[in-house]
């Protein structure tokens, strides 16, 4: 008996997107607001979830998450590193990507630059933007904002994905869509509570653990995870893409 592995044309095609993130050394010298969503995009890439393409098509060069523009030069959680110079307010040419030490990643052989002016902890999260038309700013993103766009828009992928695969597994869909769920919930009692958003105020630090609490952002393939739905039971995570992946079909002969 002999494998003959076999690959459709379609398939043979199909080069997966590569994000990597660029040597660099931190020079501040205390924990910054953009660190949050550094730190955040970094788990995302590195989580293998949902594709790249997914990824970076959906969340990390997206409209919808963030639409920083000048004239004709437009960039969002990524810019194109040849372009960041043009994305800067006319005033006081404040730089919305970082002009010195950028953040940067390889996609594709080019290279992109992270957003870095990042403030506004004090402003609350508005959990209807990503339903609302695109508007275009030059201006600091908010931090609150941003967070919650990224990991609502996370999820919103990794659950159409995965209803997408063919052997569909319920059980960890169920898992994502209650965790989800739990979490606009809990954010909807944080808008809710006025004083947790005045500058003194914890809303940004009990925003941060609501997302450090999510079991699905911190997990990988194959991890498994208590179902507490169920007495006793658990969830496998799985990869939301192996349909975008090469296959191989073993044909005995």
């Amino acid at each position: 008996m002999t494998n003959i592995h076999v690959s459709t044309a379609q398939e043979s095609q199909y080069v997966e997107m590569k994000i990597c993130k660029q040597p660099r050394t931190e020079v501040a010298k205390k924990v910054t607001t953009r660190m949050v969503v550094e730190s955040l995009v970094d788990q995302l890439i590195d989580s293998n979830l949902i594709s790249n393409e997914r990824l970076f098509d959906q969340i990390l060069y997206n409209q919808d998450i963030i639409w920083i523009q000048n004239e004709n030069f437009n960039g969002h959680l990524f810019a194109k590193a040849n372009i960041t110079d043009q994305l800067k307010t006319k005033t006081n040419d404040f730089m919305m990507y970082m002009p010195t030490n950028p953040i940067v990643y390889d996609v594709n052989g080019e290279h992109y630059q992270l957003i870095t002016r990042i403030d506004s902890t004090r402003a609350k999260p508005n959990l209807e933007r990503l339903s609302q038309a695109p508007k275009a700013i030059l201006s600091a993103a908010r931090v609150n904002d941003l967070l919650c766009s990224i990991v609502m828009r996370f999820y919103e992928v990794y659950l159409e994905d995965l209803s997408r695969v063919v052997h569909k597994n319920k059980q960890l869909i169920n898992f994502v869509e209650r965790e989800y769920h739990q979490f606009l919930n809990a954010v909807k009692e944080l808008n809710d509570n006025r004083l947790n958003w005045h500058p003194r105020g914890k809303g940004h630090e009990l925003l941060l653990e609501l997302i450090d609490n999510l079991q699905i952002l911190k997990s990988r393939p194959g991890k498994v995870l208590m179902d507490f739905s169920h007495s006793h039971s658990y969830v496998v995570v799985e990869s939301s893409y192996p349909i975008y992946k090469q296959r191989q079909k073993t044909i005995q002969a």
